[in-house]
């Protein structure tokens, strides 16, 4: 390796000079110890991002993390230390990780970023009522956190989305239904006056109705939640949304193996709405996506020389 890195190196010589006895810092003789490393080893430890170039930056991080005390990593409640960090790396080294004691500055970010993203979701279910004892090793916190997102949690957490969308209340109640579907539009057009008449959906399916579109000839496809209608039908089922019982909705088009048009005409006639039978459960979980509105509106505060926190993406990012 040559060492034309000197020139890329973006700081002052005296700046260098405290790099060098940080790095040599805890030998009687910071020449001898220079002489130990040798030139390969020092510019390594300095190109923490490994590009090949020895910029400001890569001083800057590694002089942040010579000093395992410091605190570089600030959350509602709590804080983070270099020496937690490494200790992390230390206890449950990642796969690609050779030596814990000196890992790369993007394996030191991303399991600073793992050790914070625990800690807010800790801090936002203790928040919501659900204790958790933070004096105790990341494993046992991590235990504390997945019991709660599988217990409790999960059924506050479906309580707070229904306040925010009470939509989902109306999603979670089966709906019976029955559907009129045929092969041109202009089928679909005079099932609907029909309809619109007075006649009966089921005697109207029974006339009109592709064979093979419903599982009975009078168009009864049973009763089900507006996810499943969802699944089954895609975006053709979006009308029953705002469907109540005894609605009828507009004439709707889907693709469809079962007309010889390539293309079905249906309409949607809720016969019934079953309020009792309402099983938010089948919408959820919850837990996960409300914890996550939750933890993206903390103040997370990163030192300068480690990086930025990215809100959106609860990551520790570079600062460059």
């Amino acid at each position: 390796m040559t060492f034309n890195w000197f020139k890329n190196l973006k700081v002052q010589s005296a700046v260098l000079a405290v790099l060098l006895a940080a790095l040599v810092a805890g030998c009687s003789s910071s020449a001898d110890r220079a002489e130990v490393l040798g030139r390969d080893e020092i510019f390594d430890r300095i190109d923490q991002d490994g590009d090949g170039i020895a910029l400001r930056a890569d001083y800057e991080t590694l002089l942040t993390l010579s000093d395992r005390t410091k605190l570089i990593a600030f959350y509602p409640g709590g804080d983070v230390s270099i020496e937690a960090v490494f200790e992390s790396l230390k206890d449950s080294p990642p796969s690609n990780l050779v030596d814990p004691e000196n890992p790369s500055v993007e394996v030191f970010r991303a399991r600073l970023t793992s050790m914070l993203r625990l800690r807010l979701a800790a801090v936002a279910i203790n928040e919501a009522g659900f204790n958790i004892d933070f004096d105790v090793d990341d494993e046992t916190l991590n235990s504390q956190v997945q019991a709660h997102l599988l217990g409790g949690f999960e059924d506050w957490a479906q309580e707070e989305a229904v306040k925010a969308d009470p939509r989902l209340d109306k999603f979670a109640t089966p709906h019976c239904v029955t559907v009129i579907a045929t092969g041109t539009e202009s089928e679909a057009r005079a099932a609907q006056e029909r309809l619109e008449s007075g006649e009966s959906a089921a005697v109207v399916a029974a006339e009109v109705n592709l064979a093979g579109t419903t599982p009975s000839p009078n168009g009864d496809v049973g009763c089900a939640d507006l996810l499943t209608w969802a699944n089954a039908f895609g975006d053709t089922a979006a009308p029953l949304g705002d469907m109540n019982a005894g609605d009828t909705s507009d004439v709707v088009s889907m693709a469809s193996d079962y007309s010889p048009t390539g293309r079905l005409w249906m309409i949607f006639y809720v016969r019934e709405l079953r309020e009792e039978e309402k099983n938010l459960a089948a919408l959820g979980p919850f837990a996960q996506g409300v914890l996550a509105d939750l933890v993206v509106s903390y103040e997370v505060v990163i030192d300068d020389g480690i990086g930025t926190w990215d809100a959106a993406g609860l990551s520790v990012m570079s600062a460059s």
